[in-house]
């Protein structure tokens, strides 16, 4: 099974104020099986060393090159932004709200 997993980043990753902690998802990025993409045009991301797409005009646009090359069985998009939830279903994406991506307890 393969899972993609695709970011914003203001307000959803640690490194901009929001809840999910950047060192996690080095953890979860294990090619081929999850891949871990960034759709934000954030310069808080932009030296993040997971692939980046924010080359279209909209974040549909970026959803979409995203599950373009990576494709998976599963595609979650997490972020904050109003209206995304709409652009992932669009997109084919399941939408998390940042609060509600969790981590297994170890």
């Amino acid at each position: 099974m393969t899972v993609l997993i695709v970011f914003d980043c203001d307000q959803t990753l640690d490194l901009s104020g929001g809840p999910i902690q950047v060192s996690k998802l080095y953890e979860i990025n294990t090619p081929p099986y999850i891949q871990v993409a960034i759709v934000s045009p954030s310069p808080f991301c932009a030296q993040l060393p997971f692939p980046r797409f924010v080359t279209g005009d909209t974040r549909l646009e970026n959803l979409l090159a995203a599950a373009l090359a990576y494709p998976s069985l599963i595609n979650i998009y997490v972020s904050d932004n109003r209206g995304d939830d709409i652009n992932s279903k669009m997109a084919g994406f399941s939408y998390i709200h940042p609060k509600d991506f969790h981590f297994p307890i170890k």
